[in-house]
Formats: structure tokens, C-alpha cells, sequence
């Protein structure tokens, strides 16, 4: 079992290791492919698999690609973490909230329409502020849709959320509010993907001081607002593959509806958006746990309104 010094820094080790696992890797991917004139982005990355598949993927290039792809620093520093402190106890709980598939239906409708909600209204936003202009173009082709899905429920959803909210969350919450948690890790999260946001447009030579600090800003305070949102979903359904559904689903339709629209408008309100339902469910639900709240037993005539759900 782990030492007492460990279990009392699991949360800082496993923030230094996520961080840590990843930006030494896909740093020197980035400035390598920078050099090459390629791109690391998701759409740009299952083109690269599809070229890798054929055959016609440079073999130096698809090393680093590989290894940028497989990182997975999150997922890899919770389950460092779980193994260190819980031991096979942890892994084999993890393990079954991530193989949690049944789960009421109305919260599959949440998890499935929350991001079109949101994508639709980001582009509407984006539309009436731009000017009544859009300029769509897929990102990836529709032909691989599918395909793109696949790769961001992997590559982004399996290698994100068995650490941040298969890890992380729980622990978070087990000394802060709902609220209070989702604000460490937001941030946390936010400012993990820097590198992705900052290094990319700073090698292209487009990064301006203006554009640094609304990118910090969106990445910040726009991904607490989105971690609240998850960790309401995550309290009340407790399953983690839900949750990587999520997060690879709302990146797919996000690509398609908000980032495919050529309306940068659209891409800052699908940053600010996800608040109006962070709000909601806080004023609704309670910051202590943000989960649906049950009546007192012997409280006849008792409804979930009255309850204050």
C-alpha cells in the first residue's frame, strides 16, 4: 500500500504526470511536424491514420505521430495513481465505472443532445453576430465520419476521462463541493491543452499577444464552465464510459457544426455557452454535490419540485 506522504500528494503527482506524460511528447511532435508542414489536430490526425493505413504515410513521420496519438497522459497518470494508492482495489472500482453501459434513458438524451444543443446554438450565435455569414467546409470528409468518430471516442475521450474524471473528479470531490472540484479540474484540464492551442499558431507565426490571452482565457474559465456540466452528468449516472462518450461525441460534433463553419464567433460562444447550463444545474441541483436530491423518507406528498430537484 502506498505511503502516507503519497496518498497525502496523490492529487499533485497525478496532475504532474498528466502534464508531464503528454507535453513531453507531443511537444516534440509538434515543432517536428511544424518542420515537416504537417498538423497534429484530430481532423488533420485521422487523415494521418488513414495515410498510415494506405501506405503512404512518411515512415519518420508516422513514428512521431504514433507516439503522439498513443500519449494518452491523462488516462496513463490516473491509472499510475489508482495502482499507487488503491492498488488492484481501485483499478478493479475504476474498471466498473467504466464498464457502467446501463443507465437511464433520459440521461442518454442529455449526454447524446447536449452537444448538438450546444453546437447548433454556437453556429446560430456565430451567424447573427458574423454578419448572417458562414463559410462551411468539413474538416474531415462526411465519407469518414464515422471513422472520426471512432478515432475521438479513443483518442480523445479512452485518453482523457479515465484520468480526469475516472480519477481525478472522484478525489476532488472527496475534499470539495461538486462545485469547488470542477473548478480545480477545469482549469487543470484547461491548461493542459496549451501546447495544442498556443505552440501550433505560435510556430505558424499567427500568435498574437491578444490571441494568447483570449486562448488562456477560453481555456480556463470556458472548460470549467463544460467540467461542471460533466460532472453533473457524471454524479447522477456514475458511469465513466458515458462520459468518454461524451467528451469523443461532442468533439465530432463540434468538429462538423462549429469549427467546420469558418465562424470564429461560433467557436468563442461554444466556449461560453456550456455556462448558461452550468448555471442551470447549479441553481437547480446545489453546488454540494450536483446531484438530483432525494426527499426526506415519511414526507408524504413529497414531489421531486418540492424536494428542490
Amino acid at each position: 500500500m502506498a505511503s502516507t506522504k503519497i496518498r497525502r500528494l496523490q492529487l499533485p503527482l497525478y496532475f504532474v504526470l498528466a502534464y508531464a506524460i503528454t507535453w513531453s511528447i507531443q511537444i516534440p511532435a509538434y515543432l517536428y511536424a511544424t518542420g515537416r508542414g504537417e498538423s497534429l489536430t484530430n481532423e488533420a490526425n485521422l487523415l494521418h491514420f488513414q495515410g498510415l493505413f494506405q501506405g503512404t504515410l512518411d515512415p519518420g513521420f508516422a513514428r512521431v505521430f504514433l507516439l503522439a496519438v498513443f500519449s494518452f497522459g491523462p488516462t496513463l497518470a490516473g491509472l499510475i495513481v489508482i495502482a499507487l494508492v488503491q492498488g488492484r482495489t481501485g483499478i478493479r472500482e475504476l474498471f466498473s465505472r467504466l464498464g457502467k453501459v446501463r443507465i437511464p434513458g433520459r440521461w442518454i438524451a442529455v449526454i447524446l443532445g447536449t452537444p448538438v444543443a450546444l453546437a447548433v446554438a454556437s453556429v446560430a450565435v456565430g451567424f447573427l453576430l458574423g454578419g448572417f455569414h458562414l463559410s462551411y467546409s468539413p474538416l474531415v470528409p462526411l465519407a469518414l465520419a464515422l471513422p472520426f468518430l471512432v478515432y475521438l471516442l479513443i483518442f480523445t475521450g479512452l485518453a482523457e476521462e479515465v484520468g480526469w474524471r475516472g480519477y481525478a473528479l472522484p478525489e476532488l470531490q472527496r475534499r470539495h463541493t461538486a462545485e469547488k472540484a470542477s473548478w480545480i479540474l477545469g482549469i487543470a484540464w484547461g491548461l493542459w491543452h496549451l501546447p495544442a492551442n498556443l505552440l501550433m499558431p505560435y510556430l505558424a507565426g499567427l500568435l498574437t499577444v491578444p490571441m494568447a490571452v483570449a486562448i488562456v482565457l477560453g481555456l480556463t474559465f470556458g472548460a470549467v464552465g463544460w467540467t461542471i456540466v460533466l460532472t453533473w452528468i457524471y454524479n447522477n449516472t456514475g458511469s465513466l464510459f458515458w462520459i468518454i462518450v461524451l467528451h469523443g461525441f461532442y468533439n465530432w460534433v463540434m468538429s462538423y457544426l462549429v469549427l467546420s463553419s469558418g465562424n470564429y464567433l461560433a467557436q468563442v460562444a461554444s466556449g461560453i455557452l456550456p455556462w448558461a447550463i452550468a448555471v442551470g444545474v447549479l441553481k437547480r441541483y446545489g453546488p454540494e454535490t450536483l446531484k438530483q436530491r432525494v426527499p426526506p423518507a415519511g414526507i408524504a406528498g413529497s414531489s421531486p419540485r418540492s424536494a428542490g430537484t
